[in-house]
């Protein structure tokens, strides 16, 4: 079956507790496997807040979200993994 990343951009991201925590905005590949390695999400104002994601005026936080980390794709993507356990996925996590 072939399915074009058109159908993935802007599903919500729902966590493992059942918080949207944003949309899909772009599916990263690797081009020697020709797989999908990682989502970028795009944050929604209160998980960014919620997980202290830099954002700016002009540009919503985003966080990639390795595949390992999704449970399921339909209308949604479900995560495995609860809303506060994304915090390690940050640019800046090492530092905290």
């Amino acid at each position: 079956m072939q399915v074009s990343d058109e159908h993935f951009r802007g599903r919500t991201v729902i966590a493992a507790d059942g918080q949207a925590i944003g949309e899909v905005d772009t599916l990263l590949l690797d081009t020697s496997a020709w797989n999908i390695i990682s989502l970028q999400i795009k944050l929604s104002k209160s998980a960014a807040e919620q997980l202290g994601a830099a954002r700016s005026l002009l540009r919503a936080a985003t966080l990639e979200l390795p595949v390992r980390m999704v449970q399921s794709v339909g209308d949604a993507v479900l995560l495995s993994v609860p809303t506060l356990d994304l915090r390690q996925l940050l640019p800046d996590a090492a530092s905290q």
